[in-house]
């Protein structure tokens, strides 16, 4: 059965036009990515910004043509961290319906944590070894850890690239006292999954800001779907690469590739929650991985409908 899966995040919207098969393994047919960022200073007005909204319908609206056109025969979709946050949540969701006939599910942090786990996990061989898997979104980090398809343990963090970016790095590059600000807020905020007490035998990093710090290590400009996954980066690698950001403008890190453009001004705060965590739980490797919450979130929603 052909599905397609779009996940309205803080700052991307992402849709994954797949098929399942009866082992419950996604076989993926097209992705498509956008930045219309949707989550706008949602963190300090507490509201959907308009023109974010019409941007979000836009790119909703071409989705559902795109899903059309490759015979997908059911279309779900989940909206996280902005969408949850926002006091014209409801005013959004019937928006979209209105605009696109999509019933859009916003889903709790910690759903959002264990499904970006079993997205992560879904790709890669042995199941049986423990894992951790760290979404960085622009609103929130979703941190999930366990062995096999479900995690025992799992949490939403309100450590967002986006939401990071609003209130420290306002001038890029930030400053020194912009920087260590935002050192105490990331490792403050990380107090809030239990890191140093786990001991997974794989760390995975999900989604954007892993993805395009994968590219930047590896100097490719033009995207590659197959660099990024299961990419191994080091922690002495991921340190360089923070060292490189905090130096440049916004404009100057697009220029380091084109997986960056539409957050090129927020990768730094990302990939210093990256650092951190990876610090906090003693870990001197992650992988890089996109297959994240909208793969989660079809096999749940596949489950579902099978009455499982």
């Amino acid at each position: 059965m052909r599905f397609a899966s779009i996940d309205i995040g803080t700052n991307t919207i992402l849709m994954l036009v797949g098929e399942i098969d009866g082992s419950l393994s996604i076989k993926p047919i097209k992705d498509f990515y956008s930045v219309p960022r949707v989550g706008k200073s949602v963190s300090t007005a507490k509201r959907l910004d308009g023109d974010a909204v019409t941007r979000a319908l836009k790119v909703l609206a071409g989705y559902c043509a795109a899903a059309e056109s490759y015979g997908v025969q059911r279309i779900v979709a989940s909206a996280t961290s902005a969408v949850r946050d926002a006091e014209n949540r409801d005013e959004f969701i019937a928006r979209v319906k209105g605009t696109c006939g999509i019933e859009v599910e916003v889903i709790p942090g910690e759903l959002e944590a264990r499904l970006g786990y079993l997205g992560a996990v879904s790709g890669v061989p042995d199941e049986s070894r423990a894992s951790l898997v760290i979404d960085i979104g622009g609103g929130s980090t979703e941190f999930s850890y366990g062995i096999g398809t479900e995690p025992s343990r799992f949490a939403s963090l309100n450590l967002g690239a986006v939401r990071m970016t609003e209130i420290f790095f306002k001038n890029n590059p930030p400053s020194v006292e912009d920087l260590r600000r935002a050192t105490v807020f990331t490792e403050e905020g990380l107090k809030g999954f239990p890191l140093s007490k786990i001991k997974p035998d794989r760390v995975f990093a999900v989604a954007g800001t892993a993805t395009t710090l994968a590219m930047i290590a590896q100097e490719k400009y033009e995207f590659d779907a197959a660099a990024v996954n299961n990419y191994t980066m080091s922690a002495g690698t991921l340190r360089n690469l923070f060292g490189l950001l905090k130096t440049k403008s916004p404009e100057e890190i697009r220029k380091l590739t084109n997986a960056a453009e539409g957050r090129e001004d927020v990768l730094l705060a990302g990939a210093l929650i990256l650092l951190k965590a990876l610090e906090a739980v003693g870990s001197h490797e992650f992988i890089t991985t996109d297959r994240g919450l909208r793969y989660g979130y079809l096999l749940y929603k596949y489950a579902q409908m099978q009455g499982q």
